[in-house]
Order: C-alpha cells, then structure tokens, then sequence
C-alpha cells in the first residue's frame, strides 16, 4: 500500500512539474487554440516572443500575430485548414510583436482530436530571425563570391564567419574520402570535439562509435538518393541524448570528379517535449493532474470497444462532492483547490491501476471501470470511494469534511454507446443527491423516463413563461382578533394548455433546477406587487423566494423595481425563506436578507421546525414572522412531540417579539388550540383556499366568537 501510494504521489508531482516546465519554456511560445483560431493559454516563451501578456491575448484570434498582407492572402485560416485535413502544418514567415516589430518565425500547428473530433490545435511558435539572417547573408555571401571572383577571398572569410555562427550545426565533409573539412560552432557543441580535432579527419577517427555511423549514414543515404536525404533521429551526444532533424546535400566542386556533402543538423528535442508537453494538458486537469474529460472520453471509448471481445464489464461511474461549494464559499478558492487535489488522491488510492479517475468539472469526478468481473463489484468500488471522502481532511489548520454521492452505470452489452452510459451515470448521481446524498445508486431505465417526463416539464414551462400561462392564487391570512383578513400569500400556479391546472410542487423543483425559477420569481414579485397596490387599506401580500433566487445578484432590483413600479409601500410587502437559504450558504445569504430589510420589506421563516438548528438561525437573523410547518399542526391532536414544538416556538416567539403564523388550519378545533397556544396570525383552508385575483373574497369565511366560520 506504501509503495503504491508514493507511486501515485510521483505520478501527481511528475505532472504537476510536466505543466510547469510548459509555462517556464522561454525559447517556445507555446499556446493552444480553438477549433476557430481563438487563443486559449499562454506561456513565458510566447510572452517573451511576442510581447503580449496572458491575459492581453487569450481569447483573441491567432491571426493577430499575422502581417496585414498575409492576413489579407488569408494564411492564418489556411494554415488551420491544413491543420486540419492532415495533421499538422508547418511554415515560415513574418510575423508580428505587440508593438509592430516583425520577426521571421517558424511555426507549426497541430490538429488534437478526440475520439475522431477536433477540439482544437497545438502552436509552438519560434523566433528564427537570427538563424534566417545569416542564412540569407549565407546565401547573399555565396551569390557575390560566384559573381565577383575578385573578392572572393574576402567573402570567403566572410563566409567562414557566418557559416561558424549559424545556429544549426553544420558539417562539410569530403563525398569520397569522408574527411571533414569543415564545422561550426553549433556543431562544436553538439559533438562534443573541438574543430581543430575533427578538421582533416574522418568521422570514425575523432568522433564517437554512435556518432560517427550517424554520419556516415547520412552521407551514404544522401548519395543513393540523387543528391538530397532528410531523417530525423534521436541521437546520444556528450550534451545527452538529442533529437536531431539532419538535411544531407550533396554539392559538386569545381571539377566534376570533386565533390562534397553538407549536413545541416537542426537540434529539435526542446521543441518535441513542448509538443508532449501540449498534449499532456491536452488531456489532463490543470489542479490535480488528473485525466480530463477529452481522456476520460477516449479511455472510455477503449475500455467499451475491449470488453466487446470478452466476458468482462465496463462500468461508468459519475461523482460530486456534497457540501463543497461551503468548503469553497467560507475559506476561499485556494482552501477549495487544495481539498479537491487531496480528494483526488484519496479517490486514486482506491483504485485498481487499470481505472481511470478523471475531473471532468469544478467538484465533478468521472470513473471508468473496465475488465469487471460481475455488476457488484462496482457497487463495491463505489462504496470505498465514500468512505474513503468521508474521514476530515486537514488543510492549513481546517478539519473539512465533505461527502460524496456517486452515480453507476454498467454497459449491458457492447452497442452501449460511451455518451449513453456517461449520461445514465449522471442520471444515476442526481437520484443519489436526490435521495439524501453522500450514498450511490445504479442507474435504472425507471431514471430515464423521469429525466424524460423533467425534460418536457422544462419544455413546457418555458413555453408556459413566455405565453402567461402562469398566474398567482391568492390565500388570506387573518388573526385571532378581527373577521377582517390582515394580508394575502401568493401562491404560484400553471394553467398548462393540455394538463390543465398544475400546483407548484410539480414544476417549482424543475424551475430550480434549469435556473428558470429567476423569470418565475420575478414575474411573482411584480404580478403580486401590482395586485396588492390595487387593494384598499393595508393588506400585506406574501410572496415565496426560492433559495436558488438567492443566488441570483440583481435579486434586490428585482424587489426594488417591483416596489417602485406598482407603488406598493416596502412594509405591504413580505418574502417567505425557508431554513435551507440560511443552511446554503449562511454569510452571504444573510447579507441579502439584511439588504431586502433595509428596504423596509417584512421577512417570514417559512415551514419553521422542518429543517437543522433552527434556534441558530433566529440567532442569525431578526425575522419579523415565523410560520408554523402544517405538519405539526396536522399532528398536534395524536402527538404530544408536534404540540411540545408548537408550544416551544410560541414560547420562544414571545420572548424575541415574532409574530407567529399557524399554516394549514383545517378545523375549528386546530384554530381553537392554536389560539391558546399563542399563535398570533392564521392560515388554511379553514379560512380559505387560494382563488384568482377576481375571486379571492369569496373563499374567505369571517370568524364568529365561538371561533366558527359564519
């Protein structure tokens, strides 16, 4: 367990110092880009090359870089386009600096594919300004020198000092007798031999066993193909092993019984670990090394295209941590980042060498299981990958502890497409969240057709936003003391076109899920807003807002504008939370719900009892009602527990000054008991039910003394 453990902990750090070294390449601008040509990262190598700072250009198109001639002949989508089609594409040329100055470059593009689809190109980009000028200065040197025979002597040194310090190594060596007559600097270096050893001596003579077969190859396979051989080779040299791209030509002397070979030796080993390093966070997450969701794919694709030949499974699993987003809320994103990579190494540690753990999104984890012997070994898989989360991790002196729920599915039989099971997986984990989370499910054909009924659901309600098919029911609210009623609840419903009237349990849960409870909540906000400034005297309306709404920022203009638009005074107006906005994320929600009570708006606790340390959050916040869950009200005759918690919030209600709502009063005698236990305001069908702004009267039915409706 020991060994395996730190060889995972290499593994991570090796990728970790693989990602680095990308970044800290300076002689490579190395970046990545869309499938349209938009830049996506950036290192010091192409800050350094092209002057522009990371955040200067990603997201811009590549063909900035470009002169406005080339751009106008259209290289840059070219160069995509060959990049496309065959792989890979590679030129020369002039390009441009932030501030207008040009350099000669060599480029190259790579196409990345998964699973046969682009999802975008690889660019190493390399200044080749100096190499091209003395090659030009080479070539302009060798034109004079043939032209004017009388300065030849001079333009030969001139010769010698450019070819000397040229960066690519250069050899020139005798076609028949194999002796070197000439080498530069570069290749000084790379053979490890000064010049003075070499000139005047065969290959075999002062060089290396290795590198002098090298050579000589060069030369023969030169002189076998009419004049001209290209090869790229790995190569071991005194400066370590190189990759070497070698061009051999063979140049015929004065008299045509001479002639010699010139190799011209291009070290390009920096330039292929860029291209590994490129595709190494092509496929893997930059936070804890692990594969992403493009290798996570491909691994998949294998491990299902395998078990077509065997009698083994594969399984899919689909993770997400419960409670992270608190963890990442209350201590910052780097306390977040760091549990996710010990959460990762912990998840790794469970694994068989042969599974693939991926992070596919912010606190989302993805498995392949393949080679599986029987179904329930994956439910056993999933079950240690709980436990393993489970235990407190400790990270610059916090204990965190956060859950995990985990989705399964296995391919039944090979025409099992890799999407398909990713997507009943997903399936799979929202059951798992759904059912108290910090647990796992297999997935069922049952989910599907729920995913299904929640897909048109969300169709539907669309539709049913943008033609009014939602409206507001309204509920009286009375006290014990007046047959007036003192306010209203607004109560959303959807009059569907085909299924007719639909209650808000049915769509509400769905709304918050898509986001789509934003448009519903406003529409709510004005619709009732517009509705109690048409009332005479001071009636209150109560509207619901969701715990997701809370996360939306422009919740308060929201409130603002409605109240502004109808004319409604801020103190007609109450919102009812429930405990779980305070449970989600207790600091910042308590600042919106201080915001919306400096607009003088009334704030109600809803369904209080039902959720976790309720008395903390009175504690927390200054609410001007609580309500009473109907549940204890519906069991407070057969339970002395409901009635102990009734009693216990009117007590506490009293002593803190909070008004108290009894929901879901249905019979005199529930409204009679409520009163002498010291609920202040009622609701109910005992009262009435919810009825259109037109009708909404007509359901109420005022309160004799006896406490009997009239």
């Amino acid at each position: 367990m020991v060994v395996r453990y730190q060889a995972n902990k290499m593994n991570v750090d090796s990728d970790v110092m693989y990602r680095l070294l990308v970044q800290s390449v300076e002689d490579y601008a190395i970046y990545m880009l869309t499938p349209e040509g938009v830049v996506t990262n950036w290192n010091t190598g192409a800050q350094r090359t092209k002057g522009y700072l990371r955040d200067e250009i990603v997201g811009k198109h590549f063909s900035c870089f470009y002169t406005q001639e080339d751009q106008n002949k259209g290289a840059p989508a070219q160069g995509l386009e060959t990049a496309r089609s065959v792989g890979r594409y590679e030129t020369e040329g002039w390009r441009q600096r932030k501030d207008g100055s040009q350099f000669w470059a060599n480029v190259i593009i790579e196409a990345v594919r998964e699973a046969g689809v682009l999802i975008g190109f690889a660019k190493v980009t390399r200044d080749i300004t100096e190499r091209r000028q003395y090659e030009q200065q080479l070539l302009a040197a060798k034109t004079h020198a043939e032209a004017n025979n009388e300065r030849m002597i001079a333009l030969s040194q001139f010769l010698d000092t450019v070819i000397a310090n040229i960066p690519s190594s250069i050899i020139v060596k005798n076609a028949v007798s194999r002796e070197i007559l000439l080498v530069n600097h570069q290749a000084e270096r790379l053979l490890g031999t000064s010049r003075k050893q070499m000139i005047g001596k065969r290959p075999q003579d002062c060089l290396s066993r290795g590198i002098s077969d090298y050579l000589n190859k060069q030369s023969d396979e030169c002189l076998r193909s009419e004049g001209r051989h290209k090869s790229e080779l790995q190569l071991v040299t005194p400066i370590g092993p190189r990759t070497l791209q070698t061009t051999a030509s063979v140049i015929n002397g004065s008299d045509a019984q001479t002639s010699y070979v010139l190799m011209i030796a291009d070290d390009v080993t920096d330039q292929h670990a860029a291209h590994a390093r490129i595709h190494h966070m092509a496929h893997h997450d930059n936070l804890t090394s692990l594969p992403n969701r493009v290798l996570f794919s491909q691994r998949l694709h294998e491990a299902l295209h395998l078990s077509e030949s065997s009698n083994r499974l594969t399984a899919t699993l689909c993770l997400d941590l419960d409670n992270f987003k608190n963890v990442n809320d209350a201590l910052g994103h780097q306390i977040g980042d760091e549990l996710l990579r010990g959460i990762a190494k912990r998840l790794r540690f469970v694994l068989r060498e042969e599974d693939t753990l991926a992070r596919v999104g912010g606190d989302e984890f993805a498995i392949v299981l393949p080679n599986l012997p029987y179904a329930e070994k994956a439910h056993e898989i999933a079950q240690r990958l709980i436990e393993a989360v489970n235990p407190p991790i400790n990270i610059e002196g916090h204990s965190l502890t956060v859950g995990l729920s985990v989705g399964i599915a296995i391919a039944e039989n090979s025409d099992d497409a890799a999407e398909y099971l990713l997507r009943c997986a997903d399936m799979a984990l929202y059951e798992a969240k759904r059912n108290g989370r910090n647990r796992y499910e297999l997935f069922r054909v049952e989910m599907d057709e729920a995913a299904r009924k929640r897909r048109d659901i969300e169709l539907d309600l669309r539709d049913a936003i943008t033609g009014k098919q939602l409206r507001l029911y309204y509920q009286p609210i009375t006290d014990s003391d007046h047959n007036d009623i003192t306010g209203y609840e607004a109560l959303m419903r959807w009059n569907h076109p085909v299924n007719g009237l639909i209650m808000p349990m049915d769509f509400i849960p769905i709304a918050e899920e898509t986001g789509l409870i934003h448009s519903i909540g406003a529409f709510a906000l004005y619709e009732a807003c517009q509705e109690a400034a048409s009332w005479v005297g001071e009636q209150t309306i109560a509207v619901n807002l969701s715990p997701v709404q809370f996360k939306n920022s422009a919740l308060i203009s929201f409130i603002e504008t409605a109240l502004e638009e109808s004319g409604l005074a801020p103190h007609r107006l109450e919102v009812e939370v429930t405990e779980s906005v305070l449970l989600e994320n207790n600091h910042s929600n308590v600042s919106t719900l201080e915001k919306i009570k400096a607009l003088g708006v009334r704030i109600a606790l809803d369904d209080f009892g039902t959720g976790y340390s309720s008395l903390s959050y009175l504690r927390s916040f200054p609410f001007d009602k609580i309500k009473i869950d109907k549940s204890f009200i519906n069991d407070m005759h057969e339970s002395r527990e409901a009635l102990a918690i009734i009693r216990a919030i009117t007590g506490m209600s009293r002593s803190m000054d909070i008004q108290i709502t009894a929901e879901g009063v249905e019979t005199g005698e529930q409204f009679r008991r409520l009163k002498e236990e010291g609920c202040s305001l009622f609701q109910g069908y005992f009262f009435g039910r919810p009825q259109p702004s037109e009708t909404r009267l007509m359901g109420f039915s005022p309160i004799d003394p006896s406490g009997q409706p009239t």
